[in-house]
């Protein structure tokens, strides 16, 4: 499984922008409360609302993060919920922006913080529905630091840039050598990246990439990283 970076906090704290541009770098998905608050037409804020919108929120990124990293951004006021969700799908990554209520008022454009003193929304998080802080979890302050350095701050902690040594092949099957090779590599202290070949299931290829996936992690568990590529043919390496 890849990382869920669960971006949480106060509305207007920076979820979405810090959201983009760890993507710019990260090239993952990104899930934005209000974006699938509109795709299912979900208008329900009370508290049973907002734990049923965070769980569905958490499943699908859990679903995509099969296949690649996926940030979410959402207000989630609620830490129990968040606990319960970092429990059911342990690659999730909880992120809190912290900034003070005044100044989140302040940057907000839509005047949402406005309308909600003046009683004009309801059940609106900081101002008439509280926001639970977490306990224990990785925190930028999106008041005194750019984004650039709060992104920054995210990808040292949970994107560490270690080098990794690559095996491309088939693999149809995993057969021992292979795993002598692998193993040999990971004693070394090295991390291992598998970049399994697209190949159509044929007499030749009889293993599926999902196949082949779970053939090495029955062997190797998480301490491999394995990727899809294109039939590759050759490869250049370096300048």
């Amino acid at each position: 499984m890849n990382n869920i970076i669960w971006l949480t906090g106060l509305p207007c704290s920076g979820k979405s922008t810090i959201a983009q541009s760890l993507n710019n770098v990260i090239d993952g998905e990104i899930l934005d409360g209000d974006e699938i608050r509109s795709l299912i037409n979900n208008d329900n804020f009370s508290e049973k609302g907002r734990e049923r919108h965070m769980l569905t929120v958490a499943a699908w990124a859990n679903r995509l993060s099969q296949y690649t990293t996926v940030i979410v951004a959402l207000v989630s006021p609620i830490r129990s919920v968040r606990e319960k969700i970092i429990s059911l799908y342990p690659q999730t990554k909880e992120v809190f922006l912290k900034c003070p209520v005044e100044e989140c008022t302040r940057r907000d454009v839509k005047g949402m913080y406005k309308k909600a003193l003046a009683g004009e929304i309801a059940d609106f998080t900081g101002v008439n529905s509280p926001y639970e802080e977490p306990k224990n979890s990785f925190i930028v302050n999106t008041l005194d630091d750019s984004v650039e350095h709060c992104v920054k701050l995210i990808l040292d902690e949970f994107f560490p840039m270690d080098k990794h040594s690559m095996f491309i092949g088939r693999f149809q099957p995993l057969h021992q050598g292979h795993i002598i090779l692998i193993n040999k590599v990971l004693e070394e202290g090295k991390k291992v990246c598998v970049a399994l070949r697209i190949t159509p299931v044929s007499e030749k290829n009889p293993y599926s990439i999902k196949e082949r996936k779970q053939m090495f992690k029955k062997v190797f568990g998480d301490k491999v990283k394995i990727i899809a590529v294109p039939d590759i043919e050759d490869i250049c390496y370096g300048r």
